[in-house]
């Protein structure tokens, strides 16, 4: 193959969609759908089930410390139950910050993992040597993050990413400002009507220019960030916080914290659940007793473990607007870095079809040439499903090296 790039030595490409114990990235919100669901189904069921984890997070969702924050409001709810011996299924930052909390309170706790590793859909492997984070990688929110201040105080290192600054280029010519145009679509679309209905009428609404810059901000700033097309998404979507608020990312990994929380907890690996079953004497998760259970799945396996009794009919009802956003992550390892240097080591895409849209250089902080990208949504069925690992990672580096000539051709006289 006559490549136009340096050919990887070594790279990883995630398949959260395909696990078995996540289903995808992290909750989205279907047409229909909004927060009050996540209220809702945070509530205890019967004094002895207990839902958490990102998906049940109604103040904000989908990130590390919306998990922790859950895992530690059911714990308190728990807490308050005067129960004394507690299950808690997951291993995830919900499962650990339940358990966590309930032991520092005396309480006996049994966690109960799925897969042979803790930390869920965070997770840090090594790349020749070099620790990478193929789950979730960064501490958002910063600012109000209890994991950043975790951080913190075990002195670990850090690094700040600013999503507002990115080295990007379009493969149609000069990039439009972004931003603004999302920002433009957001006060546009009525949260009544369903959102692929109401974006398709915003866009038909501007000239070709405007148009552009619209539907580049929806792939960035939209489907890139809920994993999903706009037919499959809710439209308090459009509300949801996200990133760009002093995130910062580990560059030894989100293990560091995984570990941290892990410690002194009694946790079982490869022990997958597949019953829940309370009454009033208590629950019995599998052949594991005890007096209450918080379950920290995420919710496109909730769905599919069998509860006895069977979820109250409003939960049902809830679930019904939940499903799992698609995003997926591609590691690249280089002999030598080939491509245009950002100042701050993120990088955009914006192709058509939309594909590998959003890369964060890990070069200066790893000590090789090393770069992460992400794709989601239907671009993953385009570039992911039924090829192999090398298949992705080369497809990458092409659009890796096609956004390294659109920079260039940016920046000629």
């Amino acid at each position: 193959m006559n490549m136009p790039f340096a050919r990887p030595i070594a790279w990883h490409v995630t398949r959260w969609s395909e696990d078995p114990y996540s289903q995808g990235a992290y909750s989205a919100l279907l047409p229909g759908g909004d927060g009050a669901l996540r209220r809702l189904l945070s509530t205890p069921v019967d004094g002895r089930l207990f839902l958490a984890g990102e998906a049940f997070n109604h103040d904000h969702s989908a990130m590390t410390h919306s998990a922790w924050e859950s895992g530690r409001r059911a714990a308190a709810d728990v807490i308050a139950s005067a129960a004394r011996k507690v299950i808690v299924v997951g291993a995830g930052f919900a499962g650990l910050a339940a358990a966590g909390a309930l032991r520092a309170q005396g309480l006996e706790v049994v966690v109960l993992e799925a897969r042979d590793r803790i930390g869920g859909r965070a997770h840090t492997l090594s790349l020749a040597g070099h620790a990478v984070d193929v789950g979730a990688a960064w501490l958002q929110q910063y600012e109000r993050n209890p994991l950043a201040r975790r951080a913190e105080q075990l002195g670990l290192s850090r690094c700040v990413t600013d999503f507002s600054q990115p080295l990007a280029a379009a493969w149609d010519g000069p990039l439009p400002d972004i931003n603004p145009a999302y920002e433009r679509l957001r006060q546009a679309i009525d949260r009544a009507q369903p959102l692929a209905s109401g974006v398709d009428a915003y866009l038909a609404s501007l000239d070709p220019a405007e148009r552009r810059a619209a539907q580049y901000a929806i792939d960035a700033n939209l489907v890139l960030e809920a994993g999903l097309p706009l037919t499959q998404l809710s439209a308090q979507v459009l509300d949801e916080e996200g990133v760009g608020h002093g995130d910062q990312f580990l560059p030894q990994g989100y293990r560091q914290l995984l570990e941290d929380a892990a410690s002194g907890l009694d946790i079982h690996l490869k022990c997958p659940v597949q019953q829940i079953a309370w009454d009033r004497h208590g629950v019995r998760v599998d052949e594991w007793a005890a007096d209450c259970c918080i379950c920290t799945v995420p919710v496109s396996v909730l769905k599919q473990l069998r509860f006895s009794p069977g979820l109250p009919q409003a939960y049902q009802q809830a679930l019904r607007f939940f499903s799992m956003g698609r995003l997926e992550k591609v590691v690249l390892q280089f002999d030598q870095r080939w491509w245009p240097v950002s100042a701050g080591g993120y990088l955009r895409w914006y192709d058509s079809p939309p594909n590998w849209g959003e890369w964060l250089d890990l070069t200066a902080v790893s000590g090789t040439p090393l770069i992460a990208g992400l794709i989601a949504g239907d671009a993953v069925d385009r570039h992911i499903t039924g090829k192999t690992d090398e298949q992705i990672a080369l497809q990458a580096c092409e659009k890796l090296a096609a956004w390294a000539s659109a920079i260039k051709r940016n920046n000629e006289p």
